[in-house]
């Protein structure tokens, strides 16, 4: 197989990397914001 245009198969490969990154990071955001709302519901704080 003979790529046609290695840079842009770099390019397309580095954009996966980081939409990849990136929803990892959410993930992990929106999990440690789940885990603290339960902390505060269950210390009673009220909002």
């Amino acid at each position: 197989m003979i790529i046609a245009n290695p840079y842009l198969f770099a390019a397309y490969a580095a954009t996966w990397i980081i939409h990849i990154g990136y929803l990892t990071t959410i993930v992990r955001r929106y999990a440690r914001l789940k885990r603290e709302v339960e902390e505060m519901r269950k210390a009673g704080v009220r909002s």
